[in-house]
């Protein structure tokens, strides 16, 4: 994850906060600690409530006196403003940097609404989700998932162009401005998106407002599409859930 702007413009607000755990990659959404905790906590892949900000430097936690010379608080850096635009990488498992997967089409749809591949839509369920060319006529074009059956994934907006067999398509479990509470699962270092399960209605407390899905024109969509989104559940104000 990283920042790439704020709702309502400015600067970003950087703040150091002591932390209750060691944090060892950049771009993690950090969280309040609790009454008896020491500073700010890890996330959890279903759990970002009460997020600070995303922090923008590592450290090594420790709770006694240093024989080194070097002090016991051990401090990150994060933008804590909750207008924070947050970048995230579609990520095609639970551990970041999977390649999201292609999906070939076994069967035609001369009307452009529905994208029939052999692997399922249904288990896990990626109804409400976003399906979108990676090759082919329809290389680029995303569509919202509306239902599923199996392998067969329809849409209520049409591609524009017929969907033909060998045209591979990418899919994932997000959607912008859902109405209804909706969240995301975070990679096992929480710093993307595991694509790969049901469209969640629990989960890390993000919501999803614009997508930015890559095709096979675009640097390999398969490692660059990405969703831009706001906590859903900030400390300092901003709550969506």
């Amino acid at each position: 994850m990283k920042v790439v702007g704020h709702l309502y413009g400015g600067a970003a607000r950087f703040e150091k906060y002591q932390v209750n755990a060691t944090v060892s990659d950049i771009g993690i959404p950090m969280l309040a600690g609790a009454t008896t905790e020491a500073g700010l906590d890890l996330p959890g892949t279903q759990n970002a409530l009460d997020m600070v900000g995303v922090n923008y430097d590592t450290a090594t936690y420790v709770t006694a006196q240093q024989t080194d010379g070097t002090s016991a608080e051990r401090t990150v850096t994060v933008d804590s403003r909750p207008d924070s635009v947050i970048q995230c990488r579609l990520s095609g498992g639970a551990t970041a940097g999977t390649a999201l997967t292609q999906h070939p089409v076994i069967t035609a749809s001369s009307d452009g609404l529905s994208v029939i591949v052999t692997s399922s839509f249904a288990s896990p369920e990626l109804a409400f989700g976003v399906v979108w060319g990676y090759d082919g006529a329809n290389a680029g074009q995303a569509r919202k998932i509306t239902a599923t059956s199996g392998g067969d994934a329809t849409v209520t907006v049409a591609f524009d162009n017929a969907i033909a067999v060998g045209d591979n398509f990418l899919r994932a479990n997000v959607w912008p401005a859902a109405l209804d509470t909706f969240s995301v699962e975070l990679t096992s270092d929480f710093t993307e998106i595991d694509s790969t399960v049901a469209v969640a209605t629990t989960g890390a407390e993000f919501q999803v407002i614009s997508l930015d899905l890559r095709d096979n024109g675009d640097t390999n969509g398969t490692l660059t599409s990405t969703v831009n989104m706001l906590s859903g559940d900030h400390i300092l104000g901003g709550r969506l859930t």
